[in-house]
């Protein structure tokens, strides 16, 4: 009974260190975004990058630090990389809307329009409630002089009715068209 009581404290210790180091690892990561949030707060976006991609190391499932650090290669022009990044969480159940406006964004710096408006529309279809990816799709489309544009913002305000761009969007087209 004394080898298994050692056993026993043995298990008992790993446990206790596994945990630890699983708790330390999970606090880490919420610093390193934090810090990089100031970071992308004062405009330095290779520093919160390399903060961002240390947290993802530490917490590769966090859709949160997955975005921050797609945004950061975005607003660092480095669209191929932020591109990359957001796309490994699209599919994943956790990918909220914003996942798509940013990947989305990327496709359209891009200049994949293709790509971009397939998933705004995909984006759309998963969340037809989000007035942002409706804004996102009529500002694509009235870039590319369709004036189908129109009915994506007044579909953004109906599903959307706080979302403010829809509206502004809406009124700005009114204003040069003879409706």
């Amino acid at each position: 009974t004394f080898m298994s009581m050692k056993s026993i404290q043995k298990a008992i210790f790993f446990s206790g260190l596994f945990f630890s180091v699983q708790l330390c690892v999970a606090q880490s990561a919420k610093d390193l975004q934090e810090r990089a949030r100031s970071f992308m707060q004062q405009n330095d976006f290779n520093n919160a990058s390399l903060l961002l991609k240390r947290a993802s190391i530490a917490e590769p499932n966090n859709i949160e630090i997955t975005k921050d650090l797609s945004l950061a290669f975005y607003f660092q022009k480095e669209y191929d990389k932020g591109l990359e990044v957001i796309k490994l969480i699209l599919d994943k159940e956790e990918a909220d809307d914003q996942c798509y406006q940013i990947a989305g964004n990327l496709y359209k710096q891009l200049e994949q329009t293709k790509e971009c408006e397939k998933l705004f529309k995909k984006g759309i279809k998963k969340f037809p409630k989000s007035g942002a990816l409706y804004n996102e799709l009529g500002e694509l489309q009235w870039a590319q002089k369709n004036v189908d544009a129109i009915q994506q913002w007044e579909k953004g305000i109906e599903n959307d009715p706080n979302y403010s761009k829809n509206y502004y969007n809406a009124c700005k087209y009114y204003q040069i068209t003879a409706d």
